[in-house]
């Protein structure tokens, strides 16, 4: 983004599926209509003043990892936004939507990851038709991160309890990325979950959240200075400009992964 003005993004839709040409070779008119997202960018910062006695005391040069510190805090603020703004999603993933399920059957594993593959791809358009676009992450919280490493890895998936003939492949192996994200279980943000996880689209197709930098610049800009004149000592300063918003509820589905 260029400013910290709202932008509005447009995703073009309409009525472009070809038609048959009847004799006479009239071409019919399609139509183009627009949905539109939007965010926004505000700027974070801290500043450190450190004074010319902790300089000099410094035998350990701990002082010179200040701007990494910095840095650090700004990545750590980055994921606070982003994750917030994910997470509170009760209105963003629902069955209406046609994006959610809840129930027993919904516990992460081989049937429960069908069963929302299948609610991935039967997502549409505006126009009702097929949305097109292919899953390609499998977000999970820390509680989940095995057993979605053990079925996206395992190449069989056998039933010991059953004497009953079955197939034993797995067709989920290696189908998805995983991701495991440590936000999505920390009860210290609304809608966190130890059992939920998220099937999600390709972002650059249907992005279901959106992250805007000022001026395309996604790192922070940290800047040290002498403290003012009638202080000795030095000031470090960072700060970031992005912002994050929700964007198309038919990028992804969740699964609450209990009843």
């Amino acid at each position: 983004v260029n400013d910290f003005k709202t932008i509005t993004s447009y995703r073009l839709t309409g009525v472009d599926q070809f038609d048959i040409v009847n004799p006479g070779g009239e071409i019919k008119h399609g139509t183009l209509g627009s949905e539109s997202y939007t965010n926004k960018a505000d700027t974070y910062g801290k500043m450190l003043s450190i004074d010319r006695r902790d300089i000099i005391n410094d035998d350990l040069g701990a002082l010179q990892n200040v701007p990494q510190k910095l840095g650090r805090g700004a990545g750590l603020k980055l994921n606070d936004v982003f994750w917030t703004e994910f997470l509170n999603n009760s209105t963003f993933f629902t069955t209406g939507n046609l994006n959610y399920a809840t129930g027993a059957s919904t516990v992460l594993g081989i049937d429960a990851l069908t069963t929302f593959e299948i609610l991935f791809f039967n997502q549409v358009d505006a126009q009702g038709k097929p949305l097109g676009t292919m899953a390609e992450t499998l977000l999970v919280p820390t509680a989940l991160k095995t057993t979605a490493d053990v079925l996206m890895k395992s190449t069989e998936v056998r039933n010991a309890s059953q004497s009953t003939k079955e197939g034993t492949a797995n067709p989920h192996t290696g189908k998805y990325k995983t991701v495991m994200s440590r936000y999505l279980q920390n009860a210290a943000y609304t809608g966190y979950s130890a059992t939920a996880w998220y099937l999600l689209g390709n972002p650059g197709a249907v992005p279901v959240i959106e992250t805007c930098f000022l001026n395309g610049n996604e790192s922070p800009i940290v800047e040290q200075a002498q403290a003012d004149f009638d202080t000795l000592g030095i000031k470090m300063r960072g700060y970031y400009d992005f912002g994050c918003k929700q964007q198309d509820y038919r990028g992804g589905v969740k699964s609450k992964g209990a009843a």
